[in-house]
């Protein structure tokens, strides 16, 4: 169970409060390990039945989406959801963390960088469980905000001999290279993804791209492949004949995957994969299902990985002795 809520002050008799985080809060307190290690503990608890997740839903209106995703972990006695509203002016982020036994909301906090080290946190997880060797050569597609957190996550989880950078953007994926062996890794930027590949055993895909620029003998090389760009059904970042060179293809969430993800959704409709032969993550991690093959992990991201951050950072704030801004709200 989490921290009951007196940790954080000697009286809480007299009112429920609840504590805020800020982006510079949450970014301050975030840890790859410990992160990697809630999102898997709450993917092995899912298996076991004492976590539930439930798929991301969209409100559209006119120059707006609002997204809201929410997952209760009875594990840990915490409930709680993420909404992020997405316009012209860019996208924010909230998560909202509440304790089951009693309906308090324990936090709110700003959730941008949670998404982005819980992204790069399955990652790591899928990583470890389908992939399970102690070092690798990481293709990386993606030089965006989100990208460094894929590369911390699969260093988390296997020694990260060199990563091999691709996007688009020539100065980008240069700038982003620099930054990786300013960080102490061994890294290159590449003119194609197919340069980039050469010699990886792991690839990790974190772009916005519309149209598939991965296919099967791009990828013959590949061991194990992450898939994160994107959750709209009429994007793609690898070709169908591509998915069907893989053995096992792993989703975070089977019913969200059917309604989200292009990669799956594009390769089903020419008919080089099904999804009776999708895993669910769960399932890899509570060792119900045994990899076969060559891997590919398809991640959109679930609200499940979002509350289990969340409680992690809501404990961690609370034992650290430091003040954080608190208000009465209900």
């Amino acid at each position: 169970m989490g921290e009951a809520r007196d940790g954080r002050k000697g009286s809480r008799n007299l009112a429920a409060l609840t504590l805020l985080l800020s982006e510079r809060d949450v970014e301050r307190l975030l840890d790859m390990k410990e992160v990697v290690h809630s999102v898997e503990e709450a993917f092995r608890r899912e298996a076991l039945g004492e976590a539930t997740n439930f798929m991301r839903t969209r409100s559209k209106g006119t120059g707006a989406v609002l997204n809201v995703m929410h997952a209760s972990l009875s594990y840990l006695g915490r409930g709680g959801l993420k909404a992020y509203m997405s316009t012209n002016a860019g996208t924010k982020f909230v998560v909202v963390l509440f304790d089951t036994a009693d309906s308090t909301p324990l936090a709110m906090m700003g959730a941008d960088y949670l998404g982005r080290f819980r992204t790069g946190a399955v990652s790591g997880v899928a990583t470890k469980h389908l992939y399970g060797k102690p070092s690798a050569t990481l293709a990386l597609f993606g030089s965006g905000k989100q990208a460094l957190t894929q590369v911390l996550a699969v260093s988390a989880v296997t020694s990260v001999q060199e990563v091999r950078v691709w996007s688009p953007n020539p100065g980008h994926r240069e700038a982003f290279a620099r930054k990786l062996v300013g960080l102490g890794f061994t890294a290159n930027a590449f003119d194609s993804p197919q340069q980039a590949l050469d010699g990886s055993q792991v690839a990790c895909a974190i772009t916005s791209a519309t149209e598939p620029f991965l296919d099967d003998r791009s990828l013959n090389g590949v061991e194990h492949l992450n898939l994160c760009g994107g959750n709209n059904p009429e994007h793609a970042e690898i070709a169908p004949e591509a998915v069907a060179a893989f053995g096992t293809v792993v989703v975070d969430d089977l019913l969200q995957a059917k309604v989200e993800y292009g990669d799956l959704i594009q390769a089903t409709q020419a008919g080089r994969f099904s999804w009776d032969s999708a895993v669910e993550l769960k399932d890899v991690v509570g060792r119900k299902f045994k990899p076969r093959g060559r891997t590919l992990f398809k991640s959109g991201g679930v609200a499940l990985e979002d509350v289990a951050v969340a409680s992690m950072l809501f404990d961690k704030a609370s034992k650290s002795g430091e003040s954080f801004a608190e208000v009465e709200l209900v």
